[in-house]
């Protein structure tokens, strides 16, 4: 089966740039960090909202250094 898999790599390349596919990993990483994340079988996902509101604090708290207050 390796060489089916090198065969449809050689077919289907990914002519996206390395900073698109490097974030498109990222974001696949991220979502499977997250532990209430649930996949239905018919493709529908739900994530518990507490989880998404801690990240977002915790995300706004790492980066407020970027943000100038007047």
């Amino acid at each position: 089966m390796k060489w089916f898999g090198r065969l449809i790599g050689l077919v289907c390349r990914d002519n996206r740039s390395g900073r698109e596919q490097a974030r498109e990993r990222e974001f696949i990483d991220t979502l499977n960090g997250l532990k209430t994340l649930r996949v239905t079988p018919d493709g529908g996902m739900s994530i518990d909202p507490e989880e998404i509101r801690d990240r977002v604090i915790a995300s706004r708290h790492a980066l407020k250094h970027f943000v100038r207050r007047p």
